[in-house]
């Protein structure tokens, strides 16, 4: 019985495993210099990551990039 129990939260955890994983980075482009929200860091030489680092969820980043100068700077 402890058994089955251990492997029942043991697939639950597997499945909302990936929902803890989303991140979101806020991201201006080194060639047009526009700010953009992205899921992964962006490749070395492409673009900068700006604000806070890396963000939970995509309406922490979106209300971040509306107060960072260089992104507002473009609007």
């Amino acid at each position: 019985m402890l058994i089955r129990a251990l492997l029942a939260a043991a697939g639950l955890l597997l499945l909302a495993t990936p929902a803890f994983c989303d991140q979101f980075y806020i991201v201006q482009d080194a060639a047009t210099k526009r700010c953009a929200i992205t899921e992964q860091p962006p490749p070395e030489g492409t673009g900068i990551i700006v604000g806070d680092g890396a963000y939970a969820d995509r309406s922490s980043a979106e209300a971040d990039m509306k107060t960072i100068h260089v992104c507002i700077a473009q609007q």
